[in-house]
C-alpha cells in the first residue's frame, strides 16, 4: 500500500514536471508552492484510492463469509442430527468446520485493524482461511451425505 502511495506520487509529480515542460507560455513559471500544492493532492488522491480499495475488499471478504457462514450453519444442523445419531464422520466434520470457521473469524478482525505490510499479510491469511472454510464445507457436505 505504502508502494502504490510512492509509486502515485511520483507519477503525478513526473506529470506536473512534463507538463510544465511542454507549456508553451513562456511567461508561466511554477512555483514551489504550487508543486507543494499539486504534490499534496495527488498524495490526497493516492490515500483516498488506498482507502477506497481496502473498504471495496473488506467488504468482499464479508460477503464470501457471510455466505459461507449460512451455509456451514445449515450444514451444521445436519451434521448435529447426524452426529446425535453416533455417526462419528458426522461428529468429525462438524468440529473442523466449527474450527474453520473461528479461524476465519480471527484473520477477518486481524484484517480490520491491519495497514501497510500487515494488512496484506492479514489479507493473505484471511484468504487462506477461506479457502480451508470451503474446502472443510465440502469435506463435511459429503460426509453427511454418505
Amino acid at each position: 500500500m505504502r508502494r502504490s502511495l510512492v509509486a502515485a506520487l511520483a507519477l503525478a509529480l513526473l506529470m506536473m514536471l512534463a507538463m510544465a515542460g511542454c507549456s508553451d507560455d513562456g511567461d508561466q513559471k511554477i512555483t514551489a508552492e504550487q508543486v507543494k500544492k499539486e504534490a499534496k493532492e495527488a498524495v490526497d488522491t493516492a490515500v483516498a484510492y488506498s482507502k477506497q480499495k481496502h473498504e471495496e475488499y473488506m467488504n468482499k471478504a464479508k460477503a464470501k463469509y457471510q455466505e459461507w457462514e449460512q451455509e456451514s450453519a445449515q450444514l451444521m444442523e445436519q451434521a448435529k442430527q447426524k452426529a446425535a445419531q453416533g455417526q462419528a464422520k458426522a461428529q468429525e466434520a462438524l468440529a473442523d468446520l466449527q474450527a474453520k470457521q473461528e479461524v476465519v473469524k480471527q484473520k477477518w478482525e486481524a484484517l480490520k485493524t491491519s495497514t501497510g505490510e500487515a494488512y496484506v499479510k492479514a489479507k493473505q491469511e484471511l484468504e487462506e482461511a477461506l479457502k480451508n472454510l470451503q474446502e472443510a464445507y465440502k469435506k463435511a457436505k459429503a460426509e453427511l451425505a454418505g
